[in-house]
């Protein structure tokens, strides 16, 4: 893998920054906003950041045809870096909430710039070899952060986390300025974004995709905004004590995978996509029943639900990815506002649950249920399609 393509190293060493970074502040930005927004408000400084995530996306194609893969990448990474210095320094909620959906959209350029340079050093045929490692890596990031963002946290304050951030994206942007040069663009299309959207969802395949990608970003958005809420401030767990289940909770992103991916090279992805959902449903709708103080009952509990997303995830990846080709990045724009999508939908919907249900746990019953939807979506597929 390596050896064909030497840059992979760098692609993969700056994921693992890129996530590292992400990581420590993902399940705790919530917890962050709380100190300025009642709880049922929060979702909106999501929605909002996710809104103009979108029509960055949106834009990337024209952006990337002026000036490359590359400026985009550190153009994206020095601005991220500077949101995460704001949001260390600030106590202004008028300054903390513009960084805060600055933060979240460059975060989605620079998850967008890493995926369509991975996808240029990806051969076809291995697609899903290198993608398994790909998640693998980044996975890896997302548990030691975790780890990390718990102890940090139990011993100092949100400021000092995000500014820890801010460093590691200064390392990023350094790196990337000095082993990411010359990396070869390909002659992007030149297609409207209206054009672009009718071929994408006329696509049966990236149709379906996108679908499943949604659903998984749903389920994704609800956990990583409600759950560090639920579990701290209704259940009293400490910042450590969630940072110990969340590291449990992921370590199906490192296991699976990497051997998955290889797997789907050879039988495709229809079967292992219906376990994913059928898991994660089932898994999610028990979060519902534990009310207690257990740190390995919730750990387990939330290991299961992410042994059926780490399934969909790189199925759902190794699918999508094996329909395009690496001039498609206006497609790979709209497969992956699946996520601002369900970002923005996800706080609706919460809101709406917390309106009209009794207890905030309410949440992962609804959750479990719209996780059934995936099942019909990849029992679709046909040995035709992959």
């Amino acid at each position: 893998m390596f050896k064909e393509n030497s840059k992979l190293k760098n692609i993969f060493l700056v994921g693992f920054l890129l996530y590292f970074s992400l990581a420590l502040t993902a399940y705790v930005n919530s917890s962050f906003l709380s100190l300025f927004l009642k709880e049922k408000n929060i979702g909106f400084s999501y929605a909002l950041g996710f809104i103009i995530s979108i029509i960055a996306l949106l834009l990337i194609p024209k952006i990337l045809r002026r000036i490359g893969g590359y400026k985009l990448l550190l153009w994206s990474a020095g601005l991220n870096a500077i949101s995460l210095l704001f949001l260390s320094l600030s106590k202004n909620i008028w300054v903390i909430i513009p960084m805060f959906v600055l933060y979240l959209t460059l975060n989605t350029m620079l998850i967008f710039s890493l995926d369509e340079l991975l996808q240029i050093f990806s051969k076809n045929s291995g697609v899903g070899k290198i993608r398994g490692f790909y998640i693998t890596i980044l996975s890896s990031a997302w548990i030691i952060a975790q780890s990390v963002s718990g102890i940090i946290l139990n011993n100092f304050s949100f400021s000092i986390l995000y500014f820890i951030s801010f460093a590691i994206m200064t390392i990023f942007f350094t790196i990337s300025f000095l082993f990411l040069k010359n990396l070869p663009d390909p002659k992007y299309d030149r297609i409207p974004i209206l054009q672009s959207l009718k071929i994408f969802f006329k696509n049966k395949n990236l149709a379906r995709s996108y679908k499943i990608n949604f659903l998984l970003q749903f389920f994704y958005a609800f956990m990583v905004i409600y759950t560090p809420i639920y579990l701290n401030a209704h259940l009293g767990f400490t910042w450590s004590e969630i940072g110990m289940i969340f590291a449990i909770m992921l370590t199906p992103f490192i296991l699976l995978p990497f051997p998955l991916g290889k797997y789907s090279d050879k039988i495709g992805e229809r079967k292992m996509l219906i376990f994913g959902f059928a898991l994660v449903s089932l898994a999610t709708l028990s979060l519902f029943f534990i009310k207690q103080h257990e740190i390995w009952v919730w750990a387990l509990a939330l290991f299961s639900t992410r042994i059926g997303a780490a399934t969909i995830e790189i199925m759902s990846d190794v699918y999508f990815f094996k329909h395009i080709t690496p001039e498609n990045d206006e497609l790979i724009g709209i497969y992956r506002n699946a996520a601002q999508m369900a970002y923005i939908l996800a706080p609706l919907a919460a809101f709406i649950i917390f309106t009209f249900t009794p207890s905030f746990n309410f949440i992962y019953i609804i959750l479990g249920a719209l996780m059934l939807f995936g099942i019909y979506f990849s029992s679709t597929i046909k040995k035709s399609d992959i």
